[in-house]
């Protein structure tokens, strides 16, 4: 990422909107049942710490960055609930049915390879387990104009991003919506289908 994307990425206030958004969520979910988390793009770690110290989980934060991983460590440093490792979302080096929750906030827009990541969030999923994903999407005829040609980031409408995640057995509980420019900006709570579904 650029120096601005990354000052855009880890604004406090941006963190607080986040954390804010996951507490909603949290409060519909069996919270007591979620113990092991992975957040995908954790930049700077404000909110993989916020989750760590408020629910007593233990979650690893991961970024591609390693500037933003040593960072997080220095602003947020580990305990034994608290971990951080460079990861690439789209080959992630956990096991299978590792997590009860995977958090994904404004990562896959960033991301050439959403699709396989999407897999890889699927794979490291317990049956049941679920993911919080928050990003942006493009109007269709955009997404399909600009998909050729933009090959550093992840373009997408978000019926296509909704497809490929149900194609990997993730069953939507909660959509939010909402026009932020040319994008529309979406909140979305996925569940891991059974594995007898």
């Amino acid at each position: 990422m650029t120096r601005l994307e990354k000052w855009l990425v880890n604004r406090t206030g941006k963190a607080e909107r986040n954390i804010a958004r996951i507490e909603q969520r949290l409060a519909e979910l069996p919270v007591r049942s979620i113990t092991n988390v992975l957040e995908l793009g954790c930049g700077i770690g404000r909110v993989a710490a916020y989750l760590a110290q408020r629910y007593n989980m233990h979650v690893w934060g991961t970024d591609t960055d390693p500037a933003q991983i040593e960072t997080a460590r220095k602003r947020h440093p580990e305990t034994a609930r608290l971990t951080y490792r460079v990861e690439d979302a789209a080959k992630l080096s956990f096991e299978d049915a590792e997590f009860d929750l995977v958090v994904s906030q404004n990562v896959f827009h960033h991301m050439a390879k959403w699709r396989t990541a999407v897999r890889e969030i699927a794979r490291v999923l317990k049956p049941g387990g679920y993911l919080l994903w928050l990003d942006l999407a493009f109007p269709r005829w955009i997404a399909h104009r600009f998909q050729p040609l933009v090959k550093q980031h992840g373009v997408y409408c978000i019926s296509e991003a909704k497809s490929v995640f149900e194609h990997q057995g993730l069953e939507q509980l909660f959509h939010y919506s909402r026009m932020h420019g040319l994008f529309s900006q979406h909140h979305i709570v996925w569940q891991k289908k059974e594995e007898n579904d």
